[in-house]
């Protein structure tokens, strides 16, 4: 079937055919619907979770399913967790900072390139209230199997928070 498109500015007519001259690509040519996922959004619903607790600031205690290969920044804006994440978890501010304990601390960085934290993370941390020897940066911690059962600790304050007291919400 031919097609046209007509410009009313000019005499420009461009003709074009519904029908590919070429097979589409194999990678493209399934029957089954795949999910559509957003920018910044995790594993999808049916992903294998962990439990983890997060305590809070006020001290209160909250256990979430956490899916496996989000990042604890997505865990927490998913599951109703207070914790900001203004950069939306690009690494650009320390209002996802959380607290570890020693040994998942030691975990998770036997598990990152050359077992020690990236330098935009670093840099950032330098910046975060509250900070620890165990203090990470929420959104670059991906949740794995190694972290079941983990405590998470909020810091009592973060440094970035809006001053009218709006928290942002992931898009």
């Amino acid at each position: 079937m031919l097609r046209r498109i007509a410009s009313r500015s000019s005499n420009f007519v461009y003709s074009y055919s519904q029908t590919r001259p070429f097979p589409k690509p194999s990678h493209l040519a399934t029957t089954t619907q795949q999910q559509i996922r957003q920018h910044g959004d995790g594993p999808g619903p049916d992903a294998p979770t962990i439990q983890l607790t997060f305590i809070n600031p006020d001290d209160s205690q909250t256990t979430v399913a956490a899916r496996i290969g989000e990042t604890l920044l997505q865990t927490a804006h998913r599951t109703g967790i207070e914790i900001e994440g203004a950069c939306e978890g690009v690494c650009a501010c320390s209002t996802c900072h959380v607290i570890l304990d020693q040994e998942l601390y030691d975990t998770l960085l036997d598990e990152t390139e050359g077992g020690h934290l990236g330098e935009d993370e670093e840099d950032m941390l330098d910046m975060a209230f509250g900070l620890t020897h165990t203090s990470r940066l929420g959104c670059q911690i991906h949740v794995s199997e190694v972290m079941e059962g983990s405590v998470i600790t909020l810091p009592k304050a973060t440094r970035n928070f809006y001053v009218d007291g709006h928290k942002p919400k992931p898009h």
